[in-house]
C-alpha cells in the first residue's frame, strides 16, 4: 500500500493541473492579503484572529475547488476502467480508497501550508507580528470542517455520477462568494467579518476572539457530516467488493 500511496500522491501533486491550481491558490491568497486583510476586518487589526480567520475563509473556496478537481481524477471513465481491473486483483478496495483519499488530503495539506506560510510572511514582514498561537483556533475552525465535508460529499457525488462533482464546484463558488453570513456560513468569511462588530471592545481597542456556541456547533456538524459521508462511501466500496 505504501507504493500505491506514493504513486497516487505523485500522480496528483506532479500533475500540471494541480501545479496550475496551486499557483492560482497562492496568487489569490496574496490578493486577499494585500487587498482586504491589510486593512483588517470588522474594525480589527490585520493580524487579529478575526482578520486571519477571514483570510482563510476567503481563500478556502479556491482550495476546496482544487480538492474537488483532484477527486474528478478518481471518477473519470478511464479510472472506472482501471477499477474493473483492480477488483480482479488481491488489492483491498477499501484500503485502496483510503489511500487515494489520503493522497488528496496530503495535496490539500500542501496547499494549506503554503497559504499559511504566505500569510505568516505577510504579518512578519509588514507588521513584525509573531504571535501565531492566536491563529490556531481559527485555522482549525476553517480548514478541518471544510475539507472533511468536501471530501465526504465529493466522493459520494463522484460515486453516483462524475458530473455531480462539477456541479459541486459551482455550488462551492456560489457559497464561497455569495455573501452568506451566520453560524452556518460554510467557509466562515461572512461570520468572521461581521460577528466581531456585535462584541464589546476590550482594553486593546478590539473585541476578544470569542466564537459563538452556534458557530462551533455548525462547524462540528459540517465536520461530522463529512466523516459520516466518507464512512458511507467506504461501505459502498466494501459492498462492491463482495458483489464483484
Amino acid at each position: 500500500m505504501k507504493k500505491i500511496f506514493k504513486y497516487e500522491l505523485r500522480r496528483l501533486i506532479l500533475n500540471k493541473f494541480f501545479i496550475g491550481l496551486l499557483i492560482i491558490n497562492l496568487a489569490y491568497a496574496q490578493l486577499i492579503l494585500t487587498g482586504y486583510i491589510i486593512a483588517g476586518v470588522a474594525y480589527t487589526a490585520p493580524f487579529s484572529p478575526w482578520s486571519f480567520g477571514a483570510y482563510l475563509a476567503r481563500v478556502m473556496p479556491i482550495s476546496i475547488l482544487t480538492v474537488l478537481f483532484l477527486l474528478t481524477f478518481y471518477y473519470s471513465k478511464k479510472e472506472k476502467q482501471t477499477e474493473v481491473l483492480t477488483t480482479a486483483t488481491p488489492v483491498d478496495l477499501v484500503h485502496y480508497t483510503l489511500v487515494r483519499s489520503g493522497a488528496v488530503a496530503i495535496s490539500f495539506l500542501i496547499i494549506c501550508i503554503l497559504i499559511l506560510g504566505l500569510s505568516l510572511y505577510f504579518y512578519v514582514s509588514l507588521f513584525d507580528y509573531w504571535n501565531f498561537a492566536s491563529f490556531i483556533l481559527p485555522t482549525g475552525l476553517v480548514l478541518l470542517p471544510c475539507f472533511a465535508f468536501a471530501m465526504g460529499i465529493g466522493n459520494l457525488a463522484g460515486r453516483i455520477h462524475p458530473g455531480l462533482i462539477y456541479a459541486l464546484m459551482l455550488v462551492t463558488l456560489v457559497v464561497g462568494f455569495g455573501g452568506i453570513t451566520g453560524n452556518f456560513d460554510f467557509f466562515g468569511y461572512g461570520y468572521f467579518s461581521s460577528y466581531p462588530i456585535s462584541l464589546p471592545v476590550g482594553l486593546d481597542g478590539e473585541p476578544a476572539f470569542t466564537v459563538s456556541i452556534g458557530f462551533i456547533i455548525a462547524r462540528m456538524i459540517y465536520l461530522s457530516l463529512g466523516v459520516i459521508l466518507m464512512i458511507i462511501n467506504t461501505r459502498f466500496t466494501r459492498r462492491k467488493m463482495h458483489t464483484a
